[in-house]
């Protein structure tokens, strides 16, 4: 079959990369894709295709008809939220991602904080400051009682719309900064919650309606330095799956937050098909659920994808299609770490400039059989790469132990430069 991408990140690379290896998948189409993922393995380079030109209703339309596409996958949440899947079902045209209202769980988190309330699903307790935002002085009434509180605008930010604070004051001050310098996401309000103490880990489905299957365990890290210092970004690397996930866990996991999330969202209308993404953090009292995203992660695809076995164009065909998968997703017994690499001034927060136009110097970068290069915010000369956004590239490496993942991917990241990186050191150092 024929498949179409949606994005141009290091997410659609390594969904490119994935799907284009299964012999049920004939050509891989990227629209609009990015330069640097022409670097594939040479079996599977010769089946994609970039496809350019703004992407409208119309033009979905005529591109999947023109070239007889069976499969869509939206990688960037934009997409979704412009309602592709909605477009896709009125065409008869599988799509593997929600509709526009079962999208909400990530596109308003506070329209996710409704859900698990209605769920009965654990989560932090929050506070909503939407009312009056933009002409407030001060918040400190608001945020009496929040020991560490977190602001999160409730729309969608590019992973930029969380601030993790040590006090109420520094929380007022956040709120001062964001009224100044409005971000992306606002439209759909503003909030404080609980910040909450222990080991994060995120959980993935694939998700039709009621029935779903499970997809792996991993860890991002969401500070830009090490030791989770730092503003908070889009992820500056991942690990999967993470060392103390057992059976017991995962069971915990699916029917605690899983379940009654499928079961609440049928009841409202809006059942849920795609692949839904919990975000957890692990205390001392158990499991609390952080958030919700409604697609593949960024950089965790990168680092889940690897470790996929069997026919995944298929998989993904199916629960499209509104079918039970064939086969279960096998995993390999394997461990990966995927490290990031961004340009001088991400993330870019409250109008700091990220430096674009660096060249990309590559030396060695040989194609083996336990590394892959994904690239996302790249252009391209006569001469090769440039940098052109905010996280540029990311690498991922595979081995039997997580230890040798991360030698690896370190190891390779050395023959990938440009001027004024950051790279976090410490990717899979906390399990």
């Amino acid at each position: 079959m024929n498949v179409l991408i949606l994005g141009s990140g290091g997410r659609e690379h390594a969904l490119l990369w994935r799907v284009a290896q299964d012999d049920s998948c004939e050509k891989v189409f990227l629209w609009p894709g990015n330069p640097g993922m022409e670097i594939l393995p040479t079996r599977v380079h010769t089946k994609l295709q970039f496809i350019r030109g703004d992407i409208s209703e119309v033009s979905l339309k005529e591109t999947i008809e023109r070239h007889e596409i069976r499969l869509v996958i939206p990688g960037a949440e934009k997409f979704i939220y412009d309602g592709v899947a909605d477009y896709c079902e009125r065409w008869g045209v599988p799509c593997f991602a929600p509709q526009m209202k079962a999208a909400m769980l990530e596109k308003s988190k506070l329209f996710s904080k409704n859900v698990m309330t209605m769920a009965k699903i654990p989560t932090s307790r929050y506070k909503d400051l939407s009312i009056e935002f933009s002409t407030k002085k001060s918040w400190m009434d608001d945020l009496t009682g929040f020991t560490k509180p977190v602001i999160k605008i409730s729309g969608p930010s590019l992973g930029k719309g969380v601030f993790v604070c040590d006090s109420s004051e520094e929380a007022n001050d956040v709120l001062l900064q964001i009224q100044k310098n409005p971000m992306a996401g606002l439209e759909e309000g503003i909030f404080v919650e609980e910040g909450l103490t222990g080991k994060e880990v995120s959980f993935f489905y694939g998700c039709n309606g009621l029935e779903y299957s499970y997809f792996g365990s991993a860890q991002d890290h969401k500070r830009l330095l090490d030791g989770d210092h730092g503003p908070n970004t889009g992820g500056m690397g991942a690990f999967s799956p993470v060392p103390w996930v057992d059976e017991a866990f995962v069971k915990e996991v699916t029917q605690k937050f899983l379940e009654p999330t499928l079961k609440t969202m049928k009841e409202m209308g809006t059942p849920f098909k795609g692949v839904l993404f919990l975000g957890l953090m692990v205390t001392a009292e158990g499991p609390f659920l952080l958030e919700y995203n409604v697609r593949f992660g960024d950089p965790e695809t990168q680092a889940l994808l690897p470790l996929v076995e069997g026919d995944f164009t298929t998989y993904l065909f199916q629960i499209s299609k509104g079918q039970v998968p064939d086969k279960e997703l096998a995993l390999k017994n394997l461990f990966t770490t995927h490290v990031v690499k961004a340009a001088k001034g991400y993330p870019g927060n409250f109008g700091e400039e990220i430096e674009k136009g660096q060249r990309v110097n590559m030396t060695q970068l040989t194609r083996d059989k336990e590394t892959q290069i994904f690239f996302a915010g790249v252009t391209k000369d006569e001469l090769g790469y440039l940098t052109s956004g905010g996280r540029v590239l990311g690498i991922t490496a595979w081995a039997t132990t997580l230890e040798e993942s991360r030698r690896l991917a370190y190891q390779k990241l050395k023959t990938v430069t440009f001027s004024g990186e950051q790279m976090r050191t410490d990717i899979g150092e906390k399990k």
